[in-house]
């Protein structure tokens, strides 16, 4: 098996050729925050949390769509990183219906976990926050557009 080396947040991993810099950072144990990556089924970068800086690229990256590359240098929580993830959660809040102590995800989502973690102003951004009527057709799934953030995770299941 071909494997590639890079080191991410200064820790050298080896992963095997093909994998992301997502991937890589699992397999360090290095937290790289997401909001549309499902494992083997979705790595599109449409929510842009996952957002880090490599040496020598221009510009942040997509870990979950990124490959690992030999000798790729990564770091994970730059103040660019941070700043770019922040106004990233920002913007997805601010269309966002911001029900959350009624919402049945209340403390067990995933939006909210880093809204908090990054100190988000949810109203950084003011815009009309657009109304969608609840589709409850199904006895199974409950679709509220209102709280959709377009991460596309219901498009690839």
């Amino acid at each position: 098996m071909e494997t590639v080396h890079l080191k991410i947040n200064n820790i050298p991993v080896e992963v095997p050729k093909g994998y992301t810099i997502l991937q890589a950072a699992k397999e360090a144990n290095i937290e790289i925050p997401t909001l549309c990556y499902l494992k083997d089924i979705n790595c599109i970068g449409a929510c842009r949390v996952c957002m880090v800086e490599a040496k020598n690229r221009r510009g942040l990256l997509a870990a979950c769509a990124y490959p690992a590359e030999e000798g790729l240098e990564v770091f994970t929580n730059t103040p660019a990183v941070i700043k770019s993830r922040k106004t990233t959660l920002e913007l997805l809040l601010s269309t966002h219906h911001k029900k959350c102590l009624s919402c049945v995800r209340n403390q067990n989502c995933e939006l909210q976990k880093l809204a908090v973690e990054y100190g988000v102003d949810e109203d950084a951004f003011e815009t009309e926050e657009p109304m969608f009527e609840v589709d409850d057709l199904s006895p199974y799934i409950v679709r509220d557009d209102n709280k959709c953030i377009n991460c596309m995770r219901c498009v690839a299941a």
